[in-house]
């Protein structure tokens, strides 16, 4: 069995397969973790919601609740400490329509128990009176460093038994019979099954057996600041900025630029997050930045990420987004599921690759 791709989701499945008995060999292009998986701000935030009809939701918000125990088995695993954190989530939103949509589906999918709209004191010092926003603080939320996520992913994967080439260079898939020969710089290999979890490169590891891709590459620019603030939360503004803590820093992100593949940071990304978040840190100053660096995320078209047989022998598990390591243990199970003839979970029907909507076609 190939798994393509040595991300966040690839070494998650790799992980589960090799616990159930399976054999996979990943084959990653560059080194593993080395693009979006470690380039994120770790977020998992579930946002309080029980129930939902917006396709991929549910998939998510279970995978977050798996989230403890996934990395509790990973920590065991690999001997590498995780550290899951937990707090709060502030998120502010100027006053308007945006603003009214987001607490309307909060009252119709959250627990009420588990969020709150506040109308209290400035939460950090520096911050703009509460008046200018419409603010909502969400209860028992969760965020971690994905990079030591990674090392613990890593080490679990290789001790259960799998196999993970590094360096492999331009990945081509070709049928062979009734199975896939895998082309790389390391040499060529040949399975029964291909699991394709390439992220944004899964179209062009895919265009050479005549499939379309889905996928738009979308770069996230973020830095590394000083503490911003001294609360045990993140901070989210109008739901696409962020503030997030690390070990005494604050992770500041992410810039949202559609068809962009180069990875690295410029000048005018870090002028949209200046831009973007000064209204909430007025001191915020990116020539402070201990670090900067950007990821590409795979998009699909409706936003759904996807999980599912593209044709006998090849599935396909990409288009996570922005919730790539959020989705990877439900993923991971997922693909488990599907191999070993499972049911297949009701939250999980609307993340075929083959939908009418927002799915991959043959050229």
């Amino acid at each position: 069995m190939l798994v393509v791709g040595g991300g966040i989701t690839g070494l998650a499945i790799a992980h589960e397969l090799a616990l159930r008995g399976y054999r996979p060999v990943v084959v990653e292009r560059d080194r593993v973790a080395s693009h979006a998986s470690t380039a994120a701000a770790g977020i998992l935030a579930a946002r309080g919601v029980v129930r939902s009809n917006v396709p991929g939701r549910m998939f998510y918000t279970r995978s977050l609740a798996a989230y403890p125990r996934w990395v509790e088995r990973l920590e065991r695993e690999s001997g590498e400490a995780i550290h899951l954190a937990e707090g709060e989530d502030w998120c502010l939103f100027p006053h308007g329509g945006h603003a009214d949509r987001f607490r309307q589906r909060l009252e119709l999918e959250s627990d009420p128990e588990l969020w709150e709209e506040s109308a209290g004191p400035a939460p950090w010092p520096g911050a703009p009176g509460l008046d200018a926003f419409r603010v909502f603080r969400f209860f028992r939320e969760r965020w971690l460093s994905p990079a030591r996520l990674m090392n613990a992913l890593v080490g679990a994967t290789l001790r259960a038994g799998a196999v993970v080439m590094e360096h492999c260079g331009a990945v081509e898939v070709r049928r062979e019979g009734m199975g896939w020969r895998v082309r790389t710089s390391q040499g060529d290999f040949t399975a029964d099954l291909a699991v394709v979890a390439a992220g944004p490169w899964s179209g062009q590891v895919l265009e050479g057996l005549g499939w379309r891709a889905n996928l738009v590459a979308v770069r996230g620019q973020l830095a590394l600041m000083p503490l911003l603030h001294p609360l045990p939360a993140m901070v989210h503004l109008a739901d696409k900025w962020y503030v997030v803590p690390r070990d005494g820093y604050s992770v500041v992100g992410a810039t949202v630029e559609h068809g962009c593949w180069e990875e690295e940071t410029t000048p005018e990304g870090m002028a949209d997050l200046r831009t973007a978040l000064q209204p909430l840190f007025a001191g915020l100053d990116l020539d402070r930045a201990v670090r900067t660096w950007s990821g590409i995320r795979p998009r699909t078209r409706d936003r759904v990420p996807h999980v599912g047989w593209l044709e006998r022998g090849l599935f396909l598990a990409s288009g996570h987004y922005r919730s790539g390591i959020s989705m990877a243990p439900r993923t991971a199970g997922l693909v488990a599921a599907y191999l070993d003839g499972d049911p297949i979970p009701d939250d999980a029907r609307d993340l075929s690759p083959l939908r009418t909507k927002g799915g991959w076609k043959p050229m």
